[in-house]
């Protein structure tokens, strides 16, 4: 694990030596007008009540939304450094609004998962991301009330990777039906699909961060245990 290790600490709004130069700015931009164009998509629930599983758990799928929209819509802003810099008290209030939603969506997310089509694989699939997705949201909470800069934004790397499921979820399933894949079997593949991969991602992002921010002090990264 490289969270909280006392070489790669630094306070908010700087860069340790071996970060990687931050992904290119349409990258990010776009990442952003993704999650609020879902955002935007889900908010169609608050205007008129589906039909199906949805409709019968009204109440879940509200919070549900609620919760998730405004996840997409203050996550983004948690990883500007010119916000963080600048503004730290709007970054702090940005990030407590967003966790928020985060517990709130997440615990919804869970209710609704009890309930997914196509049975137990995706009752596991998409419970297991709402568990992760309120665990690692509370984890990100935790490190920053103990001072454990770094170890928070690990955290929270890998928090919103699992809020980005619900923007990956919707270009999976779109993908599904122009291949014509079977529903059934696509969308149990895809409840799992839609956060697998952006965990490891995440985890990956980490580590390479950790690893080169080790490299660029002169130290040797096995004996911090990052491979």
């Amino acid at each position: 694990m490289t969270s909280g290790s006392a070489p790669l600490a630094r306070p908010f709004g700087s860069k340790a030596p071996g970060d990687p130069p931050a992904p290119w700015p349409w990258l990010r931009w776009l990442m952003t007008l993704g999650c609020a164009a879902i955002a935007v998509y889900a908010s169609q629930y608050f205007f008129h009540r589906p039909e199906g599983h949805f409709g019968e758990h009204f109440r879940l799928l509200l919070g549900h939304v609620s919760g998730g929209s405004i996840a997409l819509l203050f996550g983004p802003w948690q990883f500007s450094d010119r916000l963080r810099a600048r503004a730290l008290g709007l970054h702090r209030w940005f990030g407590r609004i967003y966790l928020a939603g985060v517990a709130l969506g997440s615990i919804a997310g869970f209710g609704l998962a009890l309930f997914s089509d196509k049975g137990l694989p995706t009752h596991l699939g998409f419970g297991i991301l709402a568990v992760l997705w309120f665990a690692t949201g509370l984890m990100a909470y935790v490190r920053i009330r103990h001072g454990e800069v770094q170890s928070h934004r690990d955290w929270m790397i890998r928090n919103f990777a699992l809020t980005l499921a619900a923007v990956t979820l919707r270009i999976y399933l779109p993908l599904s039906f122009a291949a014509h894949f079977a529903f059934a079997p696509a969308y149990i593949t895809i409840s799992w699909l839609c956060w697998v991969p952006n965990l490891l991602v995440a985890e990956w992002l980490i580590r390479r961060r950790a690893r080169l921010a080790l490299n660029e002090s002169g130290l040797d990264p096995r004996h911090f245990g990052v491979r």
